[in-house]
């Protein structure tokens, strides 16, 4: 029986590497990176672009898909809002739409930034306030 086929956004960072790693023994994984690349098989990708995301995942045809890619320094995020609302937002919707042309199951990894950090021990069923992430709920 061949290897279930497994996208990793993200393989460039700790999360997205790692997961790479361990999930390389019971899948096929190709890791997607947008920069630096830390593994041999993996292939650039600018989840920003929908054209190219669409066409990888076409090409590609993933049974799941971990979405381990974002601009995850918040500093960056919030004196470029524009470049963090591509990426985080824009790029996510592209991975998740490609996933649902695919059939693909996805898997995102989130932040706990979307909270302000006042009460802790946060479940998915809170409400986020990022009071300091104003470029999350732009209009």
């Amino acid at each position: 029986m061949a290897k279930k086929r497994l996208l990793i956004t993200g393989a460039n960072g700790l999360l997205g590497n790692k997961a790479a790693e361990l999930a390389s023994r019971n899948y096929e994984v190709t890791p997607l990176h947008h920069a630096k690349p830390l593994h041999d098989n993996s292939l650039e990708i600018d989840i920003a672009n929908k054209e190219q995301v669409l066409r990888i995942f076409r090409k590609l045809q993933p049974d799941a898909v971990v979405h381990a890619a974002a601009e995850t320094n918040v500093d960056k995020c919030e004196t470029q809002e524009e470049h963090a609302w591509n990426v985080n937002v824009e790029g996510t919707r592209n991975v998740a739409e490609a996933c649902a042309e695919a059939s693909a199951k996805l898997i995102h990894i989130s932040t706990d930034y979307v909270f302000d950090g006042e009460k802790g021990y946060y479940k998915e069923e809170d409400k986020p306030k990022p009071d300091k992430l104003p470029w999350l709920y732009k209009a």
